[in-house]
This record gives C-alpha cells, sequence and structure tokens, in this order.
C-alpha cells in the first residue's frame, strides 16, 4: 500500500521538468500572483471612488484595506501549512476559489458591510506566493528553484505596480465595480487552470493542524495590525492603541510557547531559529517599510495640488502612468536576481538589491521638483525591490525543510506586510505632524518621510550583512533540519526528502 502511495504521490516530483510540463506550469503560477497583486494593489488608489460607491466616510472606507490586511496576515500561513500537508495544488485552487468569490461579493456591493466581507474573502490571496514557491520547489531541481522563484516575484511585484497604473482607466472607462469583477473573471479562470494543469505536490508531511497556534497566531496578527493600521484615527497614545498593542505581545508569547511544546507545530520555531531564515525576516520587514510605504504614499506625493507650490497636480491615471519604469525595473530585477545568485553570494545579491533602495528615497527627499525626476527616482529603488525581494524568497525556500516551505514562506510573507504597516503609519504619522490648515501636507512633511524611508533602507542594508555568507549556508542548514525533521516525522516523509535533498 505505501508503495502505491509513493508511486501517485511524492515520487512524482522526481519527474523531469520537460515532461511534467514545468514551462506551462511556471507561467500558470506566474500568472496567479499577478493576478492577487492586482487584487491588492488596484484598491488603493481607488479608495476616494469606494467611499462614494458605498456612501461611507474615511474612516469607513479605510476598513476597506484594514480588513483585507488582517484577512491575508492571518490565512496565509495557515494555508501555507494547510498546502504542506494536504497538497498544495488542492488548496491553491481553494485559496484562487475564495479570491475569485470574494470579488464577485465586492463587486456587487452596494454598502460597507458588504465590501468589507468581499475583501476579508479576498485576503486568502495571500497564500498564493507561498503555495507557488513551494510548487515550484518540489517540482524542479535546486538549480533551477532560484531562478524561477525569481523569476515569479518579480512578476508578482509587476503586478502591484500595474494595478496602479490600470485603476484610473479602469474607474474611468468602466465604472467602480470592474476594479473586482475583472479580477473576479481572471482567478476564476486561473482555478481552472490550475485545477487542470499544475501536478499536485506536498500533501505528505503527516501530522495534523494545530489549530490552537493558528488561534493564537491569528490573534497576535490581529492586534498588532490593527492599532497599526488605525492608530492614526484612533491616538498611538490612547488606551485602545496601547491596549491592543500589549494584548498583541501576550498573545505572541503564548503562540511561541504552544509552538515550542507541539509535536506538529504551525511554525516549527526550530526553523525560525535558524540563521538563515531569522536573518531573511529581519530583511523582509524592513523591505517592507519601504516597499509599501512607497507605493502608497509617492502616488499621492505626485497628486498633491500644484497651488501647494511645491505639488506637482497629477491625476490619478496620470501618477499612475508615472508608474511604468518602476514596473519595468521591479520585473528587470527579478529576473536578474535568479542567475545572478548562482554566480555571487546571497549576501552580495541581497546588498546589491538594498543600495538602489537608499539611492532612491535620498533623491525623491532631494529632487522631487518635477515628475520625471520623482519616476526616475522611483525606478531606482524598483530596481532594488526586484532583486531584493526575489533574492529573500529564494534564500527562504532554500533554507527550511521541504515540510515547512509554505508555511516559513507565508511567515516571511506576512513580516513583510507587518512592516509595510509600520512603514504606512510612521508616513502617515509624519505627514499629519507637518500638515497645515488646508488638510495638505507640507513639503517638509514629505521630504522627512523620503529620508526617514531612507533610513529603514539603511538598517535593511544592515539586516542584509547579518545573513550568513556564501551560497552554501542555506542548503546545509536545510539539509541538518531536513535530517531533524526525519526522525520526528513519520516515515512517509523519507522518499520527499531524500529526493529534494539530492
Amino acid at each position: 500500500m505505501k508503495s502505491s502511495d509513493n508511486k501517485s504521490g511524492p515520487p512524482e516530483v522526481g519527474v523531469s521538468p520537460a515532461s511534467r510540463g514545468a514551462g506551462v506550469v511556471l507561467m500558470i503560477l506566474s500568472i496567479c500572483s499577478v493576478s492577487y497583486a492586482l487584487v491588492q494593489s488596484m484598491v488603493n488608489p481607488a479608495l476616494e471612488a469606494l467611499r462614494d460607491q458605498v456612501h461611507t466616510d474615511q474612516l469607513g472606507v479605510s476598513w476597506v484595506l484594514t480588513a483585507f490586511l488582517l484577512s491575508s496576515a492571518v490565512m496565509t500561513p495557515i494555508l501555507g501549512r494547510l498546502g504542506d500537508q494536504m497538497g498544495k495544488r488542492r488548496v491553491l485552487v481553494a485559496v484562487l476559489l475564495l479570491l475569485t468569490i470574494g470579488s464577485v461579493v465586492a463587486a456587487v456591493a452596494t454598502n460597507l458591510p458588504v465590501l468589507v466581507l468581499g475583501r476579508v474573502l479576498q485576503g486568502a490571496g495571500g497564500a498564493t506566493l507561498p503555495l507557488a514557491f513551494s510548487i515550484v520547489r518540489d517540482l524542479l531541481p535546486r538549480e533551477h528553484v532560484g531562478s524561477k522563484i525569481g523569476m515569479i516575484a518579480a512578476i508578482s511585484a509587476v503586478g502591484g505596480a500595474i494595478g496602479l497604473v490600470v485603476t484610473g482607466p479602469i474607474i474611468d472607462g468602466l465604472g467602480v465595480p470592474w476594479l473586482f469583477w475583472l479580477p473576479a473573471i481572471a482567478n476564476g479562470i486561473m482555478m481552472l487552470l490550475v485545477f487542470a494543469l499544475v501536478p499536485e505536490t506536498g500533501g505528505a508531511s503527516g501530522g495534523r493542524m494545530n489549530w490552537t497556534a493558528g488561534v493564537l497566531l491569528s490573534a497576535t496578527l490581529v492586534l498588532l495590525l490593527l492599532p497599526l493600521s488605525l492608530g492614526q484615527d484612533w491616538g498611538w497614545a490612547s488606551g485602545r492603541t496601547l491596549g491592543l498593542f500589549a494584548a498583541a505581545v501576550v498573545a505572541g508569547i503564548l503562540w511561541v510557547m504552544v509552538e515550542s511544546r507541539s509535536r506538529f507545530p504551525l511554525i516549527d520555531m526550530t526553523v525560525f531559529r535558524m540563521r538563515p531564515v531569522w536573518t531573511a525576516n529581519l530583511a523582509s520587514f524592513l523591505f517592507g517599510v519601504t516597499l509599501y510605504s512607497a507605493l502608497g504614499f509617492i502616488p499621492a506625493f505626485l497628486q498633491v495640488p500644484s497651488h501647494t507650490g511645491y505639488g506637482l497636480g497629477e491625476s490619478v491615471t496620470a501618477s499612475g502612468l508615472l508608474f511604468l519604469p518602476v514596473m519595468a525595473s521591479q520585473f528587470v530585477g527579478g529576473l536578474a536576481a535568479g542567475p545572478l545568485g548562482r554566480k555571487m553570494p546571497a549576501k552580495a545579491l541581497l546588498v546589491a538589491g538594498t543600495v538602489p533602495t537608499i539611492v532612491s528615497f535620498l533623491l525623491l527627499g532631494l529632487l522631487h521638483s518635477s515628475a520625471w525626476l520623482v519616476s526616475l527616482a522611483a525606478a531606482i529603488g524598483g530596481l532594488g525591490f526586484g532583486i531584493g525581494l526575489a533574492a529573500l524568497s529564494a534564500a527562504v525556500v532554500h533554507a527550511v525543510p521541504p515540510e515547512h516551505t509554505g508555511a516559513a514562506t507565508g511567515m516571511n510573507a506576512n513580516i513583510r506586510t507587518i512592516g509595510g504597516a509600520v512603514g504606512a503609519a510612521a508616513v502617515a504619522a509624519i505627514l499629519a505632524a507637518h500638515t497645515g490648515g488646508d488638510g495638505v501636507p507640507q513639503e517638509s512633511g514629505f521630504t522627512t518621510a523620503f529620508l526617514v524611508l531612507a533610513l529603514a533602507g539603511v538598517l535593511g542594508l544592515v539586516s542584509c550583512l547579518l545573513i550568513p555568507g556564501g551560497n552554501s549556508a542555506a542548503p546545509k542548514a536545510q539539509e541538518t533540519q531536513a535530517a531533524k525533521a526525519t526522525k520526528a516525522e513519520p516515515p512517509v516523509l523519507q522518499p520527499v526528502e531524500e529526493h529534494d535533498l539530492a
């Protein structure tokens, strides 16, 4: 019985990429990542239009972003772990189904609660990238994994930039509901293609889902991200904000205690303590601070009215088009990360990704008198983001045992999201402190924000220097952890691990 199971399950991983149509699979996974990135980014520039669509106020429409953020943070690591245990294609199909249903619900929404419900369902799409990375790791030989993960990460980053470009034309030409109808159609098609053409991988890790750890991790993330997202409105020193932060610390401690004592942890703490993993997570947090802040408030800077004396007065559509160079540079950087990663140490590659982001924010802080200067400076940062995010994703995948790939990459994505929330909160606080009576931030507020983000880039550079040097560190750590996991987990894991480590 075991022999039969092995023939139909894990050893499928050993089939050559050509015979399994690996090119088709990679294309499908890349398009899935773009579909999710569009869902994530198109809403940001459309908040004013959405506020009118559902007849709410500024605080109410902020829940359109907050609900999506919280849902994605909670579901990403849990769905990643379920993919490790139940089969990655199966869970990816379920994720795309939830993403499609959520998009339909948001498209037909005429009031805020229904729109928020749709965004909560869409948040399941956060697991798309971790599951895609896990499938790539299972299907391809080790020497090809880094470059293909870099490609998918790069295409995903481009999808985020495309969202900023197309939002204005979609609203003007089709109407606000089509911000959700188009993703519903795209993700529905991708769900069918994944079901029909992507082979099943994973599902051999054994054990059971640790739902207690899942609840505690979810509580920790919600209690942390809620005040980070709404603290500006509540007041950073208010009892509600400080109380939620304190509750997040308590829930986080309980989560770590449960995970450390569990036979089947949701996130293996021994994996989390590996130097390649925790340093990559720290770097990912700081990349999140800079990346999501850039995507969120550079368009806002471009749209500042010209009557302020420094504003450029660009429209939503024009500010999106000015992000086209960013999209191109991110794509180039992400594609270059894979081949470069085979020729230079991981640490050097990550440093190569952080330096352009620092230069970018320094230029934005000092030279922002015209739209082309802003676009050029942002494109320099895009090159760094493309290289850095692709290299970080590959570093985490190579550093962890196969049976923890989905959960570990999911947490890495979550940590980047938390960094984004921290960065957005910091920028919002800086701009609020430099806002005059007309409600428009002063130029000094934007300048200060750009320079603070440059400082965050410097800290990101330091965190990359902490990552173990050389390309061999990650595989060695992985082999050590995989050997431990083989002793702790049921014997059915052995064929998958031996092949993956071969």
